[in-house]
This record gives C-alpha cells, sequence and structure tokens, in this order.
C-alpha cells in the first residue's frame, strides 16, 4: 500500500475505505497514549491521523475524537480530551449505528467511517417535526426537533425473557411495545416503585407501563423488563429536549410511511 494517498471525490474515497478494509488486521494494533501514532498508520488527506483509541486514552486526538462524534449527534458530554466512559458509550453507540461489532475501542478504520456516515434508515415522517424514533434492532433512540436528528442516544429495551413480577404475581415477558405512542407524562429525578423497589431516573411515559427513563445499567444488547433504558447522563440532556405530547415511535424494522401530496385548489 502507497504511503501517500491522495483523495479526488467520493469513489476514489470509497475505493480508500476498501482498501484500508483488506489491511484491518494492521491497522488496528494495540497503542498507550492516544498522542502516538499507531504503527504502521498514515496520515490520509480529508482525514484525522488514523489512530485508535481505547478508554484511558488523553489528549488531542481525543479530543478531535470528541469533536467529531459530538457532530455526528452521538456524544453530548464535555470536550475533555479525556476518554472516559461517556466517549466509550458514545463510541459504542456509532458501532451501534453502523451495525458492526459493538465494542468501545475507536478503530483507526472508525475515523474514516465517521466521517462517511451513511444515511440514519429511520422513517421520514413529513408531519411531525418534532418525534422519537426508537430501533430495536440497532438498540438506537433518536431525538428529531424541527425536522433535524439532534441525539443519536444507545438504549436498551426489553430483553425477550421472562421474569417474576412482584406486583402482578406471576412471570412477565420482557417486552418493549412496538407502535405508535406519545409521551404522556414525566416523573423528574430518581423515583423508586414502592412495590418492587426498582429505582428509575427521568421517567417520561409513552404507555400506561412503559417509558423511557435513566438507568446504572445501559448494556449495547436488549436488557429490559419493557423500558427503553439510557443513560442518567443522556436522561438529563433528553429532559431538556422533549416535551409531553411528542410522539414516539418503536420499530424493528424502519417502516415505509406514505407521504400526502400537497393540497391542489380545484378552480370553479
Amino acid at each position: 500500500m502507497s504511503s501517500s494517498f491522495q483523495l479526488g471525490g467520493g469513489l476514489r474515497a470509497l475505493r480508500l475505505f476498501v482498501a484500508l478494509a483488506t489491511a484491518c488486521a494492521v491497522l488496528t494494533p494495540s497503542i498507550g497514549l492516544a498522542s502516538e501514532p499507531a504503527a504502521g498508520i498514515e496520515p490520509v488527506n480529508g482525514f484525522n491521523p488514523l489512530i485508535a483509541l481505547r478508554s484511558g486514552d488523553t489528549g488531542d486526538a481525543v479530543i478531535r475524537l470528541q469533536m467529531a462524534l459530538h457532530d455526528g449527534g452521538f456524544y453530548r458530554g464535555d470536550i475533555t480530551g479525556e476518554f472516559d466512559r461517556a466517549t466509550e458509550t458514545a463510541v459504542i453507540t456509532l458501532h451501534k449505528y453502523l451495525d458492526i461489532p459493538r465494542t468501545g475501542t475507536f478503530n483507526a478504520l472508525d475515523w474514516i467511517r465517521l466521517a462517511l456516515l451513511p444515511r440514519s434508515q429511520i422513517p421520514y415522517r413529513w408531519d411531525e417535526p418534532d418525534r422519537i424514533e426508537i430501533d430495536t434492532t440497532r438498540q438506537l433512540l433518536f431525538v428529531v426537533r424541527d425536522r433535524r436528528i439532534v441525539g443519536i442516544l444507545p438504549t436498551s429495551t426489553g430483553s425477550g425473557g421472562t421474569y417474576y413480577s412482584v406486583r402482578q404475581g406471576r412471570n412477565v415477558h420482557s417486552t418493549t411495545p412496538h407502535g405508535d405512542f406519545r409521551l404522556q407524562w414525566r416523573q423528574y429525578g430518581w423515583r423508586c416503585d414502592p412495590v418492587t423497589d426498582w429505582c428509575v431516573y427521568n421517567y417520561w411515559a409513552f404507555t400506561s407501563y412503559y417509558g423511557i427513563h435513566g438507568y446504572r445499567n445501559v448494556p449495547a444488547y436488549p436488557a429490559s423488563h419493557g423500558c427503553s433504558r439510557i443513560h442518567t447522563w443522556d436522561s438529563d440532556w433528553l429532559s431538556e429536549t422533549v416535551f409531553v405530547g411528542m410522539p414516539v415511535h418503536i420499530w424493528r424494522d424502519a417502516p415505509t410511511i406514505a407521504h400526502r401530496s400537497p393540497l391542489r385548489l380545484e378552480m370553479a
């Protein structure tokens, strides 16, 4: 592979991506400090240096990563230059979005993946400029305001297993309802159920039994009893972004929305 790359448009960038993908084993070595380039990695014109990053790294490369993740809608924290838990979570969210293995390590190829992000795959709803879309396949929650995606949050929805419900006195299936809903009401801060002793943070109900809430444990796979879990820091951000009455759509595969034609005035 040549040590110098010249990118001349989308097609040549795509060819570069394919070429780099074939060398994946070479491009993802273990590194120490984030400011130290990974062995064998050359800068690519139009992209940040291809440096692999992971939890505990610090430096300018992490600052660039946090800014890029923020611009993509995956990161809502401060730009600190420290690869902390929130940064690792944003990287996992990026991997969910791309539908690739969900790891907290930002591999060298991820710089190019992040720069060439594909479309979100959420449906376009012409009559709903503000809404929440929950993709239970990729375990992602999209917040749309004024027809723009302003946040892509990791979520953990119903595990699909069973658990014993103290409240109902029987085994219950852990399923997140799919369909079209609205945010009905909310609670502020931590609230604990006096019967089950489960505690949730900033609860937003979209049915009588299920909602979106912050939680201490939000794995990268479905693990909840049916609610949409998000991280507590994401819950704080969400509470400043959404509102009661906001539509919520939950699906495994993005639905196709039939768009209405513009109204036509008939002359008498």
